[in-house]
């Protein structure tokens, strides 16, 4: 049974070159196409996908309010953030909004494929540089002191 999943970026090209990518793997299909946060949300609620990879940067909404949005519509569906911000308020924001994973755009193209395959497994996956952001986040929360 093939994954399916869910591109919401504002730029075409890059959501027709991350399909390219995960279409070569047959058991992952690309069911929906979104350039606005609210359209992904429409679109998730219609296919119900098992992985959403949203843009931290879109119009009208951005992925992180699009995530809460999507999966209050989609409860069961895990959500990637694929963005080329490393801004710790990004990456805090979009996993307290419910991102199962969160990598870079510069990622290869088998670290996509990996952190789509684990968080529709639900597991979590981050680009190493995200959990190092992760953990130092939690580190100071431990301590008392606030993102």
């Amino acid at each position: 049974m093939s994954l399916r999943i869910l591109l919401a970026d504002d730029h075409n090209l890059f959501r027709q070159g991350i399909r390219r990518i995960l279409e070569t793997q047959p058991d992952l299909q690309v069911v929906a196409e979104a350039s606005s946060g609210l359209e992904a949300i429409d679109l998730a609620r219609e296919h119900q996908p098992d992985v959403a990879i949203v843009d931290i940067a879109m119009k009208g909404l951005n992925g992180i309010e699009a995530t809460a949005q999507l999966l209050r519509y989609s409860p069961r569906t895990a959500v990637l953030i694929l963005s080329m911000y490393s801004d710790e308020r990004y990456v805090v924001r979009a996993v307290r909004a419910g991102a199962r994973g969160y990598l870079l755009k510069d990622t290869l193209e088998e670290g996509l494929i990996d952190a789509v395959q684990h968080v529709a497994q639900g597991q979590a996956f981050f680009s190493p540089t995200i959990g190092r952001i992760l953990q130092e986040a939690h580190n100071r929360d431990l301590q008392g002191q606030k993102v």
